[in-house]
């Protein structure tokens, strides 16, 4: 009850200076009429001084605890909004979750807390209408001030719960087995290419496998194993494969017939001396898939394994690789090489004496192979061979020239001078040179990987 008393007196205080008039600074007070005022309200706070009293002893609880929310009538005067929207009928909206409930809003609390701020309300209310010059500051004046806020004891702690003396804790790691397997490293890498081109092809007249000029179909397929471990050892595989068939009008004998045959297979296994030298033994052989025959004859040119190429060569290998070119020369001081022919009418054309069917000779040779990308999508591969036994001599220069299309279709450009002394039937009757020169250019399909 004491939230009345002090409210009554509040309203005493407020009614008292209400029946006073003020002119500019000087205040004239009714002595008969503020007595009888003094004398009613004396009473009524007697009362309700008793009625508090009586409730506090039934309650001890409620009248000896402290509540900070009369704290609006000893504060400084302050216009507060929750008065305001009291009477003006303003809903009061909860806060969300969470949020801070800033004191002293309007708030739900509680019956009797609710209805204590009404109370509240309503005689701030005639304090603002009745005595506006009493109110010194507003409620955002306050807020930055600082807000009120209850004192906050915590609870003595009692009783602690102790643990037990001895816990049986598992420290092992909650994970599955872990099995390791160790690989050895693969330091062998493949690649291929093939392509099916239509081709047309020029050869001179002494070309030492025959041929005539035509429109053909080539299938050409290259295929590499290589081994790098990275270290010192590298050893190098590629297996050529050019099978070529054209028709004539011209041959009444023959329908179809090679005009291109190439099966070769190259070996190479280095061991690292420098930077980019090498140690390294080179073996190449070299044959055709099918017999080769003249226009309007039925006499063979060459045949499978005749001839049969081999050179072993013992030498240094020099490599270069750079962003746009990738090639490599094979020096050989010393070199074997080796001419195998089955048939025995072709052997004299192949340099092999009367009698013999192979020849071997020993001497230098180099042995070049470079693949040069001129643009993004012309790119020059070659092959450059030189042998010498100091009697007969032997250079073969294979360019092929890939023009790149699409990524499944090209063209191709192959040149292929060669000289050759090893033979008389290489000899050109006309010139009586030995230089010999084959050309085809080609537009098909191409697929590698």
């Amino acid at each position: 009850m004491l939230y009345r008393i002090l409210a009554l007196f509040i309203i005493f205080v407020s009614g008292g200076l209400s029946v006073s008039a003020v002119v500019k600074d000087k205040l004239r007070v009714d002595t008969l009429v503020m007595n009888s005022v003094v004398e009613k309200y004396t009473m009524l706070l007697s009362d309700l001084v008793k009625d508090y009293d009586i409730k506090a002893k039934a309650n001890d609880t409620v009248g000896s605890r402290q509540n900070a929310s009369y704290f609006r009538y000893f504060a400084r005067p302050t216009l507060y909004k929750a008065p305001l929207e009291q009477v003006f009928g303003v809903e009061w909206q909860p806060s969300l979750p969470g949020r801070t409930l800033v004191f002293p809003a309007y708030l739900p609390i509680g019956d009797s807390l609710l209805t204590l701020y009404k109370e509240q309300n309503r005689v701030l209310m005639q304090t603002y209408v009745r005595n506006p010059w009493l109110v010194s500051m507003t409620e955002e004046q306050l807020d930055k001030a600082g807000e009120v806020k209850e004192e906050i004891k915590p609870a003595a702690i009692t009783h602690v719960q102790l643990a037990e003396k001895e816990m049986n804790i598992d420290l092992a790691p909650d994970i599955d087995e872990i099995y390791i397997q160790v690989r050895r490293p693969n330091f062998w890498s493949t690649s291929g290419d093939y392509s099916l081109q239509f081709t047309q092809s020029y050869f001179s007249e002494n070309w030492y496998q025959g041929g005539e000029n035509n429109y053909t179909m080539l299938a050409l397929a290259t295929m590499r194993a290589n081994y790098d471990n990275k270290n010192k050892v590298q050893w190098e595989n590629w297996l050529e494969m050019r099978l070529g068939f054209q028709t004539s009008q011209s041959d009444e004998i023959h329908k179809f017939k090679t005009n291109d045959d190439l099966l070769r297979f190259t070996t190479k296994i280095g061991y690292k001396a420098a930077k980019r030298w090498y140690y390294t033994l080179q073996v190449q052989a070299s044959t055709q898939f099918y017999p080769n025959y003249k226009a309007n004859s039925k006499d063979v040119s060459s045949d499978f394994m005749s001839p049969f190429n081999m050179t072993v060569s013992l030498g240094m290998d020099y490599k270069l690789e750079l962003s746009r070119f990738k090639g490599s020369a094979v020096l050989t001081p010393v070199s074997y090489n080796f001419r195998y022919v089955d048939r025995e009418s072709l052997r004299p054309n192949f340099g092999i004496e009367e009698g013999e069917k192979t020849y071997n000779y020993f001497g230098p040779s180099i042995t070049v192979n470079y693949t040069w990308d001129i643009y993004k999508n012309i790119q020059w591969g070659a092959r450059l061979y030189w042998f010498s036994n100091l009697e007969q001599t032997t250079v073969e220069w294979e360019n092929t020239i890939t023009f790149s299309l699409t990524r499944f279709l090209n063209a191709k450009l192959f040149l292929y001078p060669r000289y050759d002394d090893s033979s008389l039937s290489y000899r050109n009757e006309e010139t009586g040179r030995y230089l010999m020169f084959k050309e085809w250019f080609s537009l098909g399909v191409n697929y590698n990987f």
